[in-house]
């Protein structure tokens, strides 16, 4: 059996139930007499036990606080990188928005170009209007000339 893997609570309980144990033993065995030497003996045992198992339950939880601490130092770098790369992602977002920016200009004019376009096709149109009153023109003054 592994102790590190035992909790610490069963650890304490443990030695104080054998001391307790061996206490009574002792009791039994030896009779009342010197019954409290014998009780001065079993609580400096285990005094004894509490000290080496708060000793050892001292050095885990300095073990542990060495474990958080060296994660935490992890975790500051990891979230130190985070930073960087979020850093990065908002300077991307800043050149994306001059990009929109230019892109808007563009739609602009695009927008102005569409609108002399169709200025154009207008022209175009009325001029179309014109030549045909122009042919139609010809056509009668043709027709004039040819029964004449």
């Amino acid at each position: 059996m592994e102790w590190s893997n035992v909790g610490p609570t069963l650890t304490v309980f443990v030695p104080i139930a054998i001391a307790f144990a061996g206490g009574v033993w002792a009791v039994i065995k030896w009779g009342f007499g010197g019954v409290t030497d014998r009780i001065d003996g079993v609580v400096d045992l285990v005094n004894f036990r509490f000290d080496d198992q708060n000793d050892r339950v001292d050095a885990r939880f300095d073990a542990v606080d060495h474990r958080f601490e060296s994660v935490d130092v992890r975790f500051d770098a990891i979230n130190h990188r985070f930073d960087a790369v979020d850093h990065r992602f908002e300077s991307v977002d800043a050149r994306f928005d001059g990009v929109d920016h230019r892109f808007d200009g563009v739609d602009h004019r695009f927008e102005g170009l569409d609108k002399r376009i169709d200025g154009i096709d207008r022209r175009i149109d009325e001029m179309r209007v014109d030549v045909r009153a122009i042919v139609n023109r010809l056509d009668v003054l043709q027709a004039s000339i040819a029964t004449a």
